[in-house]
């Protein structure tokens, strides 16, 4: 592994390139890994403003996100914009999206689980299983509080539940201790 700079792309709007994990990794030839291109296109949606319309599991990108699952609409779609943003970063970068179609969060953590992609200390572009029950990205460093920056979906941010606006959110305080991390490569 070589290591590079973080994409400058990212670096502007919300996220700092404080706020962000200082060293990413490259390949052996110099390339963005998928996981480093996932998160680009994660924070990417989140900029763009990614709502459900009604707090009901759809919306005009959401629905595209599900349709590239299973093409059932309406579920959560936590897992399914994680392996959405996956699946873009493969055809950008080339390769395979090593993330399964799995889109229930507890059993996404059992596959990673049972073929031991989980580490314990999260880094940029791993997958976390928050409480066995939601699914997001790591998107920067490990903070002060043992918190992390992440991008999720189907997530809310800053408001009491009934003001909640289900979308794409870059959130800061993600606590590691609730999280199983898993790495795809």
């Amino acid at each position: 592994m070589v290591k590079g700079s973080y994409p400058s792309r990212i670096a502007r709007g919300h996220l700092t390139q404080q706020s962000i994990v200082s060293v990413c990794w490259k390949d052996e030839y110099g390339k963005r890994s998928i996981a480093e291109v996932a998160v680009e296109i994660a924070v990417d949606e989140a900029k763009r403003g990614v709502f459900e319309t009604a707090n009901n599991n759809r919306g005009t990108r959401i629905d595209e996100y599900q349709r590239l699952a299973n093409n059932t609409l309406g579920q959560a779609w936590c897992a399914k914009f994680v392996f959405w943003c996956f699946e873009q970063a493969a055809v950008r970068v080339g390769a395979k999206n090593p993330l399964p179609k799995i889109f229930g969060a507890g059993q996404l953590e059992d596959w990673a689980i049972a073929q031991k992609k989980t580490v314990t200390i999260p880094t940029l572009g791993d997958v976390f299983v928050k409480e066995h029950r939601h699914v997001g990205l790591v998107a920067g460093r490990l903070m002060t509080g043992g918190t992390i920056q992440s991008v999720e979906g189907n997530t809310w941010a800053g408001t009491k539940f009934e003001n909640r606006r289900e979308g794409v959110y870059v959130l800061n305080n993600t606590k590691v201790v609730k999280c199983t991390f898993m790495r795809s490569a």
